[in-house]
């Protein structure tokens, strides 16, 4: 991730808490950037919301400003009229992976816990997971999970193919959680790590 996803998510988290239009806040972080393809970001996030369209449909374009998983969190936000309830914990997710405060599994536990959250369908979640920690073995969990779910299996059944990063306790939190609260069981993990 980025410095300027972090500016990027952190601004509109504060702009938007405290009352100001979309439109506004991306000429204000358009105006406040130097960043040349930021600022071509901001413009087609301008045009975007000028025609009244969703903002996020051209942020695919610009992966330095925003990561396959904020964009998918982003989504799903604006889809559920929950942005402003996300924003503030994607800012912390964005600022702690930036800073270095967390390791990658803190991280990944994190940003499936928002997914969920947000509503975000479990196999999407997992795809956009898988992606976003390719260069690592969290990829290749996120993977297999996936898998497991589209042969019809549970996330308990998975995550037994990665001890590693699953220990009996945890498998046990994804058993509970993927039948009445996964959010919560996801941040158990992130407690027991």
């Amino acid at each position: 991730m980025h410095r300027e996803e972090l500016r990027f998510i952190n601004n509109l988290s504060i702009l938007l808490d405290i009352g100001r239009p979309l439109l506004q806040s991306f000429r204000c972080m358009q105006s406040a950037t130097e960043d040349e393809n930021c600022r071509a970001a901001y413009a087609a996030m301008i045009e975007a919301t000028s025609a009244g369209n969703d903002f996020t449909t051209v942020l695919g374009d610009y992966p330095s400003l925003c990561s396959r998983s904020t964009l998918a969190l982003l989504q799903a936000g604006r889809r559920t009229s929950c942005l402003g309830v996300l924003l503030p914990k994607l800012a912390r997710l964005v600022r702690s992976t930036v800073e270095g405060h967390w390791e990658p599994r803190r991280r990944f536990f994190e940003t499936w816990a928002l997914m969920v959250e947000s509503g975000i369908p479990l196999e999407e979640g997992l795809t956009e997971l898988n992606h976003d920690f390719r260069q690592g073995p969290l990829g290749e969990v996120a993977k297999g999970l996936r898998k497991t779910l589209s042969e019809g299996g549970t996330l308990a059944i998975g995550a037994k193919q990665f001890p590693e990063c699953f220990d009996a306790v945890c498998i046990d939190l994804l058993e509970y959680g993927q039948s009445r609260d996964l959010a919560r069981a996801l941040r158990a993990i992130m407690r027991l790590i």
